[in-house]
Parts: C-alpha cells; sequence; structure tokens
C-alpha cells in the first residue's frame, strides 16, 4: 500500500479537527465522549477536553502540528497553537499532585509544548514548554503518582528528554523508596485501592517504571536504578503466562479487571503484551546480552503480532493508542525498524489499510477508545491519536508517543515471531 494513503488519512483527520475546534479568542478546544467517574461508578458522558496530552487539548495540538509539518497547511498551524494555548491557560487551575505528570498533567503540556512548537518551528512555544517543565517537573509535596500514565517513571522519560537530570533523579529516588520488595521481585502501588496486586504493564505498572528507571541508570550511571529495573522485570515474569504468552491485567475496579477468579489478559499500551513489548524492546537496546529481557520481547512480539494480523480479516475493533490497533502496531513499527523486522511494519499496514478501506468509503466514524460511546477527538482515546498512528506510517521518523525514548535502529535481531 502506498505510503500517501496513511498521509492522506491523517490530513484528512486532521481537517475534521480543525473544522470542529470551537474557538473563544486565541483558545480553542472540542467536544467529544469520555468516560468519567461519579459517585463510585464509571459513566459515559460528553464534554469539553481537558488541557492535558492523554485526552486533551495538548495532545491534539502535538498531532496537529506534526501533520502540518507533513503538508504544510496553515490551518493545522493555526489550530495547533489554539489548541495550545487552551492548555496553557489551563495550568494555574491543575492540581499540584499532577503537576510532573507527562500524559495527565502539566509536565506533559509542557512537554507537548516543545514538541509541537518544534515541528511548527516556533521558537516562543519552545521557550514556554522548557520553562514550564523547569518550573513544573519536580516531584510533588503531595500525593506522589508513580507510574508511566500519571506520574513519576513518565516524568523521568521526559525531563532527560528536556536535558532536567536533577529533576529525574529526585523523580527516581521516588520510585526507589516506594517499591515493595518481595520474593517474587519488586513492584509498585500505583493505583491504590484498586487492584489486589501490585501490577503488570507498561502504563500503569511495573513493566513502565522499569524501563523509566533503565533510562535514568543508563544517563546517570548509577546501578541502583538498574538493578531495581530488572527487579520489576522478575515481578512480571512471576505473573507470565506461557499458555497465554501475555501477562495479566490485576486490576479489580468496576467495569475492568476480573469478574471471577479467572485471569484477564489486556491486549493493550496500558495493560498487556503490547506495552509490556515497548519496555522490553527499549530494555532489549540497553541491556543486548540480558536473556530473559530478549524472551519476553519474542513472547510479546508474538502475541502482538497475532492480534494485529486478526484485523486484516475482521476489522471493526478500536483504533486508539491506548487500547487499540494503533497503540498495538506501535511496538511493532518500533520494533520493525530497531531489530530490522520488516515484516512487523507489514502487518501494521496491512491492518491500518485494511481499516481505511473499510471506513473513509463508507463514511464510517473512527472506532475510538471509549466504550459505548462515539468518537472523541483526542490523543490516546480519539481521532487525533489514530491520525498520529497514520502519520507514522507514512513517515516511520514521526516519534512515537508510546514509548517517549524509542530504540534506535541496531543490526541485532530476534528470531521471528510466530
Amino acid at each position: 500500500m502506498p505510503e500517501p494513503l496513511f498521509l492522506d488519512s491523517a490530513a484528512r483527520i486532521a481537517r475534521r479537527l480543525c473544522r470542529d475546534a470551537l474557538w473563544s479568542g486565541q483558545q480553542c478546544n472540542w467536544l467529544g465522549w469520555a468516560v468519567d467517574v461519579f459517585g463510585r461508578n464509571w459513566s459515559l458522558v460528553y464534554k469539553a477536553q481537558s488541557p492535558n496530552l492523554y485526552d486533551g487539548t495538548a495532545g491534539i495540538a502535538l498531532f496537529l502540528a506534526r501533520v502540518y509539518r507533513a503538508t504544510g497547511e496553515q490551518a493545522f498551524a493555526d489550530t495547533a497553537i489554539g489548541a495550545l494555548n487552551r492548555s496553557f491557560a489551563a495550568l494555574p487551575s491543575l492540581p499540584e499532585e499532577v503537576h510532573p505528570s507527562v500524559y495527565s498533567g502539566a509536565l506533559g503540556i509542557a512537554w507537548s509544548a516543545v514538541a509541537a512548537g518544534r515541528a511548527l518551528d516556533h521558537e516562543g512555544i519552545v521557550r514556554r514548554g522548557l520553562s514550564d517543565a523547569a518550573r513544573l517537573g519536580g516531584v510533588s509535596t503531595k500525593a506522589a503518582w508513580l507510574d508511566v500514565l500519571g506520574g513519576s517513571a513518565g516524568a523521568i522519560q521526559v525531563l532527560l528528554e528536556l536535558d532536567l537530570p536533577d529533576l529525574a533523579r529526585a523523580h527516581g529516588e521516588q520510585i526507589l523508596r516506594a517499591a515493595v520488595r518481595s520474593r517474587e521481585g519488586w513492584s509498585w502501588d500505583t493505583m491504590p485501592g484498586q487492584s489486589k496486586q501490585n501490577l503488570c504493564g507498561y502504563g500503569h505498572g511495573a513493566g513502565g517504571i522499569a524501563c523509566a528507571l533503565l533510562e535514568l541508570w543508563s544517563a546517570t550511571g548509577d546501578k541502583r536504578y538498574r538493578q531495581a529495573a530488572l527487579e520489576a522485570f522478575r515481578y512480571e515474569a512471576s505473573h507470565f503466562s506461557p499458555e497465554h504468552r501475555n501477562w495479566p491485567d490485576l486490576r479489580e475496579m468496576n467495569g475492568f479487571g476480573p469478574a471471577s477468579d479467572q485471569p484477564v489478559f489486556g491486549m493493550a499500551w496500558c495493560h498487556g503484551a503490547p506495552g509490556i513489548g515497548l519496555s522490553r524492546l527499549r530494555a532489549h537496546q540497553l541491556l543486548p546480552a540480558d536473556p530473559a529481557i530478549a524472551r519476553d520481547l519474542e513472547h510479546a512480539l508474538a502475541t502482538t503480532t497475532a492480534a494485529c494480523r486478526q484485523w486484516i480479516p475482521a476489522p471493526g475493533s478500536g483504533l486508539c493508542l491506548c487500547h487499540g490497533l494503533g497503540g498495538n502496531a506501535d511496538l511493532l513499527l518500533l520494533a520493525a525498524e530497531a531489530l530490522g523486522r520488516p515484516d512487523l511494519r507489514q502487518v501494521a499496514e496491512d491492518a491500518a489499510s485494511t481499516a481505511i478501506r473499510q471506513i473513509e468509503p463508507n463514511d464510517m466514524p473512527w472506532p475510538c477508545g471509549v466504550n459505548g460511546g462515539g468518537e472523541s477527538p483526542n490523543l490516546m482515546l480519539g481521532i487525533a491519536g489514530i491520525g498520529h498512528f497514520f502519520l507514522r506510517l507514512h513517515d516511520s521518523a514521526t516519534p512515537s508517543l508510546l514509548l517517549l525514548h524509542p530504540p534506535r535502529p541496531a543490526a541485532r535481531a530476534l528470531a521471528t515471531a510466530s
């Protein structure tokens, strides 16, 4: 399938976002479907987007800026700046405990501004983002979140990228202090009251935290971070199911998690093989001689490849980055480049082109990540993320938004996943 197909689809999504933006002065926002907590229950809602990277204007802005870079369409740049203005305006109202959060708070807005500003060649936006990151990226004095999605693990990766190593180390120390050390390995209580066992996985679990700690070890040479990362991988190994070639989702939340004693195996960036594969892919680059990391990566690639292949004869499930095809295929795109595995990229391309042929000619809505809801405009659950997935298929130099320090291409390759 020729690459212009994917750029054309990304650009069409970007034009829709520009069309549907709701403006107030120099700021813009969007309405869309989401799931929110009311009392003790999760409820389906239709609402304005947050200012954040995960489900808000910062993430939409970053997609629009990158598709502007690829197409030169001025409306994309103008709308990206309006979306960033909305995120900047919201910064003073964000609680202190989410200041260092990448996907759900102030640090993510700052990082998005830097990345979007660079795509737009707008030095003023880059400087604003760097300043906000230095001011807001430190460890919070309030409740500490630890995982990639909401807390210190994600902060470490972004702060190292933005050349703020002292702030990154402070988050690393916080993670080390909070580790639960057991015979099975080290883990962290990242979702208090929502699981009986500490979680596996990238977005919320031990795998993502380990990946961040390895980045910190690589940057600083402090062996404590490497030890903690390997202990976290050992904890996840204690939960691995050879039968499913996957790691269980250990949450026990209303609407999620197991309804019985039978384990549930996720297939997502946040829980399950695709996200764990991202952590092992980066770890394999940093520790290429570790056989356990290589073995985990083989399992994750095989399981994720099989899931993506299911899209080709029977498309229709979600395409979002968080827990859909877009996120699962991101592992294949990164592994294809890093490991010299073009077969993995071909699976991602085939699944994406199948989805496009099904959806666009029939004017169907893009299948987003809000169960029971319609389209959302945002990055991790909505059409901005789907568009970013297509943009990465068009040009693999477009950085991943799921693995913030992607591995570089290397000659080393694993056995072909089955």
